[in-house]
């Protein structure tokens, strides 16, 4: 009999035990736990089941979205960083990324700003006319695809949090300010760094 991903989520929770996990706030926060493809699934097609719950999940870190980009960023008053998984969009506060998320970021802010100082560079040279504008453009596409890979690394992450419509990707497309956001994202409570079996598989 083949399972829904209600009822294989159910399962698993019985089998591996709902995770229990002691926070700040709240002081005890029950997480439901989920295979990535099976919250995947219940998000895009049944988001009732699941919005504003308190979930656990693990999924590879697609992109941490840089403090360059422009977009809301706040949430009740607390900064957020904002970040993509294979399945997810996630915001987490600044002050609980926890040490393995701090690390990932660290590396890609170093990175970062080796990229931009290759690209302060080029624009010098061009401006010292070294390179032609058509040269430039070539070797700044080449550093942008190099930003883009040092903020899609695919490391990955345990992620506990709430299923949610938080309003950081903007409003209804089409529609007036007051509507609320399509996007759901997992506002975060706390990240971890996976236990082995996940580094063998995400999906089994």
């Amino acid at each position: 009999m083949k399972l829904s991903p209600t009822q294989r989520s159910l399962i698993s929770a019985s089998v591996l035990a709902l995770t229990l996990v002691v926070l700040a706030q709240p002081a005890h926060a029950l997480y439901l736990f989920y295979m990535r493809k099976d919250l995947a699934f219940l998000i895009h097609k049944q988001p009732k089941d699941v919005m504003d719950k308190q979930v656990v999940v693990t999924d590879e870190l697609c992109v941490l979205w840089p403090e360059v980009q422009e977009r809301k960023d706040r949430l009740n008053g607390g900064k957020h960083v904002l970040f993509d998984t294979t399945y997810f969009r996630c915001a987490v506060p600044s002050d609980k990324m926890g040490t393995h998320l701090e690390a990932i970021q660290a590396d890609a802010r170093k990175g970062y700003e080796e990229v931009t100082k290759q690209i302060e560079d080029v624009n010098e040279r061009v401006r010292k006319r070294e390179l032609s504008r058509e040269q430039a453009a070539q070797e700044k596409r080449k550093l942008y695809w190099e930003l883009y890979r040092i903020f899609s690394n695919r490391p990955i992450l345990t992620i506990y949090g709430t299923v949610k419509r938080a309003d950081f990707w903007g409003n209804v497309v089409g529609k007036s300010n007051g509507v609320g956001t399509e996007i759901v994202t997992i506002v975060v409570d706390k990240i971890e760094k996976p236990r082995k079996r996940w580094y063998r598989s995400l999906d089994d």
